[in-house]
């Protein structure tokens, strides 16, 4: 690509720290600097990578070096940066889900600086060599006609030991459905098309603080069933699995990478492919939409498209 981008990031947590390792293994991103609210951790993380800190985000919005915004904060505070992000004439990338409620993803989504500017997410499947995998078979019409897409996730405790934090076990902001089943159902959509019908049953807990422990849900997307069966704190390893059921054969995406393929009579077998930085690809067609050439990006509509599903299957 030639041209070096600088990338700010407003958010020091896991997500920040994945792109920051991530850029270190693209030649035409570098990051520099970041701001956090808590400035003992965003002083951690900038000396651990020799990056600058800004003592505010406005600081690191009117730094004319920098060409590329990751938003990479709670959901909650979303729209309170993307409205001075927007303001900043800079690229975007943000964190999802796009924001905290489908009013405020609604907004974002139809926020436009013109065709210069790019808003993308970060959904990181489409950028993993499973995706491409997904899609050749399809594009075959290996499994025949579509009848079903499901998805389930078995987790044995919520959050996760690595994720603990104060907002992803809320009712508010955090919970699987928000973090992790919006995944699936961003693929969904982009594989097969809108989803509609929803009929969705939420268990949430009696602390009204805490977010949902199980949940069922049936839609449609035209003829395609769709089903979503999750549960949490449970006695099991944990277990995600999104599977694509034809006349012909099925597909199933196991635990993020593992990928098996089937036809009728058949045990499924796993399918090798090349491993892929899914956050190094995502740099890739990041920039390669900012300088106006083909690239496969996330949009902010596509992104409201998710997020009001998510609302709907919750309930709001």
């Amino acid at each position: 690509m030639g041209k070096k981008y600088s990338l700010g990031i407003i958010g020091a947590g896991v997500m920040a720290e994945r792109l920051i390792n991530a850029s270190m293994n693209h030649p035409d991103v570098k990051i520099k600097g970041l701001y956090d609210r808590d400035m003992d951790r965003m002083l951690e993380i900038s000396r651990k990578y020799w990056i600058d800190g800004y003592s505010s985000y406005e600081e690191l919005l009117d730094d004319g070096e920098i060409d590329i915004i990751y938003l990479a904060v709670p959901p909650k505070f979303h729209y309170y940066y993307a409205i001075d992000i927007f303001k900043s004439n800079k690229h975007f990338l943000c964190e999802k889900p796009l924001a905290n409620s489908r009013e405020e993803a609604e907004t974002m989504a139809e926020f436009s600086n013109g065709e210069d500017i790019v808003y993308a997410m970060n959904f990181p499947t489409i950028y993993r060599s499973v995706y491409k995998k997904i899609k050749e078979l399809l594009d075959k019409n290996a499994l025949g006609h579509i009848l079903r897409v499901e998805f389930h996730g078995y987790f044995r405790e919520w959050p996760r030991p690595w994720q603990k934090n104060p907002w992803i076990v809320t009712r508010e902001q955090g919970g699987f459905t928000r973090e992790v089943v919006t995944h699936y159902i961003q693929l969904m959509q982009r594989l097969f098309g809108d989803i509609e019908g929803i009929k969705s049953f939420v268990n949430y807990p009696t602390d009204t603080y805490r977010a949902e422990k199980s949940l069922l849900t049936k839609a449609n997307i035209r003829d395609i069933e769709v089903l979503i069966n999750c549960i949490s704190d449970i006695g099991m390893k944990e277990k995600l699995e999104f599977n694509i059921i034809g006349s012909n054969g099925t597909i199933s995406l196991r635990n993020w990478n593992d990928l098996y393929f089937s036809k009728k009579d058949e045990t499924p077998k796993k399918i090798e492919l090349e491993e892929i930085d899914s956050l190094v690809n995502l740099f890739d067609n990041f920039l390669r939409a900012i300088e106006g050439k083909e690239a496969d990006i996330i949009d902010f509509k596509e992104g409201c498209k998710t997020h009001v599903i998510i609302e709907e299957i919750l309930g709001n």
